[in-house]
């Protein structure tokens, strides 16, 4: 009993572990945008319940993304740690229901990597690291293509990025026209309008408004379509809506790049209002928004927006540069003296931090266990690969070993088995020509007595002339001997002993009588007329009617011999 109610236990407590592990999962994933902070703490809660457990895909899967996560935070440096726990968890596992098991790295953590160096405007190495995701993305495709595609999509997406930063427009707008029509095929709405909204970015790059006015006009149409599709209760934390509104805050940044305060003001504020539920990108459209309001000398706005932002958990060094630079001028116009040697030295703090070289640090560490890792996993495969041969030259040698044996006392047994039917056909043929002698001494026996019975007939016509009527009558009764059955009776035994199936290979020619077998028996005897005759005590002309007879009746041809046929069957 005792027993019984440990299992129940046991058994209710690995199921609540294993719901409550889903949950979790569920809820990094339900706030990686709308709250990314209680988003990496459910993920930390996660792998300190799996803490006790080996690795697997799932726990791989949760570090790699509380990494994304504080990369869209632009926490660079942590996100790195992140990654590299990923990559070294992923290095000791392979799971078969993993799309990218049998690749040699996860082409998201690449990905993700050459994100990194895009942020830090090394666009060179980020390109590499993009096409590096693409060749990858391609790879697993045969596994799971729709998430492989959606991979690829946002791989060439940000290799089109590259191409912006480095000013080749044109390019840019290829490879985005090209993920845009892809991400139609598959049907996702806010991929397709984070497509409209990129191809939109290319327009505002070359300067050319008008164009990017009128996508933007596409854009608010789409939007308004796809959002009847989507529950209202879950519109406003829908990724729909997160990109519509990051169209309208890159319009506003546009508008703040060409000094047009007053639309950029407009963009940004219609912006806020979109993505309330986005804190990420509504501290960056802060950023801006007191940067615009500081243009226009709105500096007690500036200065509150600013120190809102600050207050921000976990705000990137960069969005705090922003803001810190914004109050630095403000507090420079209003003489705000002390308040302005706090804004120094927190911006000395960030300063000094070395952040980048520290990012740039992290990035050489995870790219070194990366080829670390590639290298250990070739190495693992030469292993594999050389254990595997070994193996198969092991089965091979023990295949061949027995197929040996096995033709050896197969080759014995059928010599064995030839030495035994050699000797059985040996028997028969012996067993064969002592019947045939046996034949041929029984029918020159029946010749010999048809002989003397003749000439003691001879003997009894001449002397015997007076008493005609006894003699005819021992005449007449010699005749019935010489013409009887008895002797031929005991031929054909021994004829059918030795030639079993001859007279039924006769008979499915044609139906013949007693006679004709018996002659056809004499001829396969290989006697001649004079000998039929002598045995059967039938004259020489007789014998020549029957093999007519016989010859028509088994309907052969005139150039066809009685003989040959008989002797052939």
């Amino acid at each position: 009993m005792r027993c019984i109610i440990l299992f129940v236990f046991g058994a209710t407590t690995f199921f609540a572990n294993a719901q409550l592990s889903k949950q979790l999962r569920d809820s990094v994933l339900k706030y990686e945008f709308l709250n990314p902070n209680l988003a990496i703490e459910y993920g930390l809660e996660y792998v300190q319940l799996r803490a006790e457990d080996d690795p697997d895909i799932e726990m791989v899967k949760t570090y790699s993304r509380i990494g994304q996560i504080l990369l869209y935070m632009e926490l660079y440096s942590s996100s790195l740690e992140y990654f590299n726990t990923a990559m070294r968890l992923r290095a000791s596992i392979k799971d078969i229901n993993d799309p990218e098991y049998l690749l040699s790295q996860s082409p998201w953590v690449i990905l993700n990597i050459g994100n990194i160096y895009y942020a830090n405007r090394n666009f060179s190495k980020a390109k590499e690291k993009f096409l590096e995701a693409k060749v990858l993305f391609e790879k697993s495709k045969d596994k799971d293509f729709k998430d492989s595609q959606i991979g690829l999509n946002t791989t060439l997406a940000n290799i089109g990025m590259v191409y912006g930063a480095e000013g080749n427009f044109e390019k840019q707008e290829e490879l985005f026209f090209q993920v845009f029509e892809s991400r139609k095929s598959l049907g996702k709405a806010d991929d397709i309008l984070y497509s409209m909204l990129q191809l939109m970015v290319v327009n505002l790059s070359k300067d050319n408004l008008i164009a990017a006015e009128n996508k933007f006009q596409e854009i608010t149409k789409f939007y308004a379509i796809e959002k009847e599709k989507v529950n209202q209760k879950n519109l406003q934390n829908s990724l729909l809506t997160r990109n519509y509104g990051i169209a309208f805050m890159t319009m506003g940044a546009f508008y703040q790049s060409i000094k047009n305060y007053d639309k950029a003001i407009i963009n940004l504020i219609r912006s806020r209002e979109i993505l309330k539920s986005f804190p990420v990108e509504i501290n960056q459209i802060g950023s801006r928004l007191s940067e615009c309001y500081l243009a226009i000398n709105e500096i007690d706005i500036a200065e509150e927006i600013a120190l809102k932002n600050l207050n921000f958990k976990n705000l990137s060094d960069k969005e705090k540069r922003y803001n810190y630079n914004v109050l630095e001028k403000v507090y420079k116009k209003k003489q705000n003296n002390e308040a302005l040697l706090s804004i120094k030295d927190s911006l000395i703090l960030i300063a000094t931090g070395a952040t980048n070289s520290k990012v740039f640090k992290k990035l050489n560490d995870l790219e070194t266990q990366i080829l670390l890792s590639e290298s250990a996993r070739v190495l693992n495969e030469s292993k594999i690969q050389y254990n595997t041969y070994l193996y198969i030259l092991i089965i091979g040698t023990v295949i061949l070993f027995f197929s040996l044996v096995t033709i050896r006392i197969n080759y014995n047994y059928q010599k064995e088995k030839g030495s035994r039917l050699e000797l059985e056909n040996e028997k028969v043929m012996v067993e064969l020509n002592q019947k045939n002698r046996e034949l041929v001494s029984k029918t020159n026996f029946i010749i010999q007595r048809n002989d003397y019975l003749k000439n003691l007939q001879k003997k009894i016509k001449v002397s015997q002339k007076e008493e005609a009527t006894s003699s005819e009558m021992i005449y007449k009764e010699l005749n019935r001997v010489i013409n009887s059955d008895k002797s031929y009776q005991e031929f054909d035994k021994m004829f059918v002993n030795v030639y079993p199936e001859f007279y039924q290979r006769l008979n499915q020619i044609c139906k013949l009588s007693q006679t004709d077998l018996r002659l056809a028996s004499y001829i396969k005897m290989n006697h001649t007329n004079n000998e039929i005759a002598n045995i059967s005590g039938i004259s020489t002309r007789t014998v020549e009617s029957q093999r007519y007879r016989l010859t028509k009746k088994l309907n052969l041809d005139k150039n066809q011999d009685l003989n040959s046929f008989l002797m052939s069957l």
